[in-house]
């Protein structure tokens, strides 16, 4: 099959089948039956927790446990500076920022509140592992702490955080992580051009995934078997298998990969975050080593504040400026964040005709915590909205008709972008407009929009429309070492295998859908078999960064159609012989004698003659019997695109041609400066559509997420002490059903991703992209710019002058 995933065929009976898509797990998620990680228990079960630190910076100088130990039911004290854990340490995914530092498993300085840090107890419960940390006899050297970024990368700032180990190449003293810088065209000249140029700042508080399951660990061993339970997007193995060498002594593997088995139960919210952090490499680590303290009982290591110890990897500061022409074409950009990610080099480059970019980075160390993604993109998302919204209002300007002006591919405009879809076989479509389109339509935006300030409701509040426009993600094609699934057929039913997290977001019955119809079954006669991983001779990729649709089911349309011939060709052939100690058995005729397999076809899990309908077969009657043979078996691997060329020359880029639009209606108040959110609109071009109630789901949970973090999500922190304010669910603020109106959810299928049939991702699209769509609605009721997030009441006041 040649790979170029976009340009096949969807199946015949594709539509008509979708609505019987049901969900797996949905019997035991209603029923309340679902087991997730903290909800595994195992006999002889041993419970561990960890101390977390009561401090923003301090170390420990002295501790005795001798309290701690004498309680009944305390079974482990493990210290920092045992030889069991001293030197232990891990690194974030080497894909995401996390891979730029090394932290110490359990160190002994802690960095920021909360820390887990210093001591891990064992015992027979978790409440008698709370008494035993109460019971702890710590001295603290408090350590001088640093809040604000912009301090902490200063050349004469005081070194924090001393025992993180940063491992970028531009990583630069006392305390910054990476710098990058990335330049695209001329942007002085750009700026030069222009007619006028725009500067101004934004700042993003930092936030947390506040997830619904705090992070937990089941870990035992038998022998040198090692059995895990994980609350994780992932398997574990990958930070297990290898020595770690980041610190002055190496240590050798935990465990070998043939030896691990590791179970997946049902998994609460993460939203990734925590999941990528190196402190969840950390976590598991900890959890295998204390197990192996523990003489073959399992361990349950517990970690009850993990919600507020990810913060999002939008948080910093945004100094950009930017150059226009009066018909809104912007002409330059330069953004220098002073934060974990290079925003302008990201989302904007990839999804904008902008010929000129300057984006510079520079991420440093703070005592609040560790960065990462989770709801990704908001990093890029929030400044490429504030910028169109901004060029927009300075010429009088409607926001949806400057993005079309600036849309593109890496500095190429939409001319160019259609001659591309043409030369490689994509649909000429012009996915941007089509979305705008649609939303537009749904909002009545021609109707509503309106000049900023100029329009108040019967009750005195302002009314405000709101919009923000980016690419789709993700949009590329998996690769052989991302997705590699098995299909079993045994009596009649399909089992999809390979082990992977269900986090909740329902690929699996997309996955299941797309299998059925591509073999011709009945969706009921397919399942998915993902909880465990059996040493993890299949995989299906994790969930996160919207890869999760496109790469497991262009990995599973393979395998179907590589079934489906191994099928259709067990139908013409004679049924196997074969002898043995205990079975015998003859050849049989074919289920289909004098028959080639192209004259058969599959529908309803029945295999049936095209010319003559009425002959068929079940399934089970034509596959069963080859199993102990010729076992129905398919796992292929995927291939490489290749190819793809430009104006006739070879051109490798995989260019974003799918887009998202939003639209928000809002209520200002100006005299409190509460934002009450009317109408939300969300359009999104997820390229070809595998499981339309999934995809809505991640739609509106994408926009109640968004706006949460839009508007009233942030984590806060003393500045005289550095201990956190707002770490529970009472006080720090997300958002929920009960804060905003129902989404109203659309889609566009442009087919215009290098998946299969041009599908792109979908997860993380909605809840980054509309993290900053509050600002544009204020604007345009009060024609004031809140550049600081979450527009907060109190920041929308200071924005009018009123405080």
């Amino acid at each position: 099959m040649d790979y170029r995933p976009w340009t096949w065929k969807v199946p015949e009976n594709y539509r008509e089948t979708q609505p019987s898509i049901r969900r797996q797990d949905a019997w035991e998620k209603v029923s309340g039956s679902a087991v997730y990680t903290r909800d595994i228990t195992l006999p002889g079960m041993l419970y561990a927790k960890i101390l977390t630190s009561p401090y923003a910076h301090a170390r420990i100088t002295r501790i005795d446990s001798t309290r701690a130990e004498a309680l009944p039911g305390v079974r482990d004290v493990l210290r920092f500076t045992d030889p069991d854990i001293a030197h232990d340490s891990a690194t974030g995914a080497w894909y995401e920022i996390s891979g730029n530092y090394d932290i110490l498993t359990l160190p002994g300085t802690a960095d920021f509140f909360q820390h887990p840090m210093g001591v891990a107890i064992t015992a027979d419960s978790e409440e008698v592992c709370d008494r035993a940390l109460r019971l702890l006899d710590i001295e603290w050297e408090e350590i001088p702490f640093i809040l604000d970024m912009e301090e902490s990368i200063r050349p004469d700032a005081p070194k924090i955080m001393a025992d993180v180990r940063r491992t970028n190449a531009h990583a630069r003293e006392p305390n910054t992580i990476l710098t990058e810088s990335f330049t695209l065209g001329d942007p002085d000249g750009g700026f030069a051009a222009a007619d006028r140029v725009l500067r101004y700042k934004i700042t993003r508080e930092m936030n947390a995934p506040v997830a619904a399951e705090p992070a937990v660990c089941i870990a035992q061993w038998r022998g040198d078997f090692l059995d895990l339970w994980v609350h994780h997007h992932d398997i574990p193995h990958w930070f297990l298998v290898n020595p770690t060498e980041a610190r002055e002594q190496t240590v050798p593997p935990l465990a070998e990969w043939s030896k691990i088995t590791a179970t997946l139960p049902y998994q609460g919210c993460m939203f990734g975050g925590f999941a990528w952090l190196a402190y969840s490499a950390c976590f598991t680590r900890l959890a295998v080593i204390l197990a192996r303290r523990a003489g073959g009982r399992p361990i349950k290591l517990l970690y009850d504040e993990s919600a507020h110890y990810c913060l999002g990897d939008d948080g910093g500061t945004y100094s950009c400026t930017v150059g226009a022409k009066k018909d809104g074409t912007i002409t330059s950009a330069a953004w220098h964040v002073v934060g974990p990610r290079n925003a302008l080099a990201e989302k904007t480059y990839e999804g904008t005709a902008i010929p000129n970019l300057r984006a510079t980075c520079e991420w440093g160390l703070v005592n609040r915590g560790h960065q990462m993604c989770f709801r990704h993109g908001a990093n890029s998302c929030v400044p490429h909205g504030v910028m169109f919204d901004r060029v927009a209002a300075e010429f009088g300007l409607d926001p949806t008709e400057v993005a079309l002006r600036n849309d593109g591919c890496r500095g190429h405009d939409w001319d160019w972008v259609t001659r591309y879809q043409r030369e490689n076989g994509f649909p000429e479509r012009w996915s941007l407009r089509e979305v705008i389109e649609k939303g537009k339509a749904a909002i009545d935006w021609d109707r509503k929009w309106h000049p900023p300030g100029t329009r108040k409701l019967p009750d005195g509040k302002m009314h405000g429309m709101g919009f923000m426009q980016v690419l789709e993600w993700t949009w590329q094609a998996p690769a052989s070492a991302m997705s590699w699934a098995c299909l079993m057929l045994r009596n009649g039913i399909v089992a999809i295998v390979g082990v992977r997290s269900d986090i909740g977001s329902d690929t699996e019955s997309g996955a299941r859908h797309i299998v059925a119809s591509e073999l011709g079954l009945k969706y009921e006669d397919t399942v998915i078999q993902e909880r465990r991983s059996d040493n993890s001779s299949f995989y299906m990729w994790q969930p996160g960064g919207s890869f999760s649709t496109a790469y497991i089911n262009t990995q599973l349309v393979m395998a179907a159609r590589e079934l489906k011939r191994k099928i259709l060709e067990y139908a013409v052939s004679p049924t196997p012989a074969y002898n043995s100690s205990h079975f015998f058995k003859t050849a049989g005729p074919p289920a289909f004698p004098g028959l080639r397999p192209e004259e058969l076809d599959i529908r309803d899990s029945f295999v049936f003659e095209r010319a003559r309908p009425e002959n068929r077969k079940t399934l089970r009657e034509v596959a069963d019997i080859f199993w102990d043979a010729d076992p129905a078996l398919a796992h292929p691997v995927v291939g490489t695109v290749s190819g793809l060329t430009m104006d006739g020359n070879p051109d490798p880029t995989m260019y974003v041609m799918g887009r998202q639009a939003h639209f928000i209606e809002a209520a200002v108040d100006t005299e409190t400066g509460m934002v009450d959110i009317m109408r939300i609109v969300c359009v999104n071009d997820v390229g070809h559509l595998f499981n339309p109630r999934g995809a809505q789901a991640q739609q509106y949970g994408g926009a109640l997420m968004g706006l949460g973090r839009s508007a009233t999500e942030e984590q806060v922190w003393c500045p005289r002490t550095g201990v956190g304010l707002n770490f529970d669910l009472a006080q720090y603020h997300i958002g929920t059903m009960n804060d905003y109106p129902p989404a109203e959810c659309l889609v566009v299928e442009s087919h215009l991703g290098y998946a299969a049939f041009g599908a792109f991702g979908i997860g993380e699209n909605v809840g980054a992209a509309m993290s900053g769509i509050t600002a544009s609605a204020i604007y345009n009721a009060t024609g004031k710019w809140v550049s600081d997030y979450p527009t907060t009441p109190d920041r929308v006041l200071r924005a009018l002058g009123r405080i």
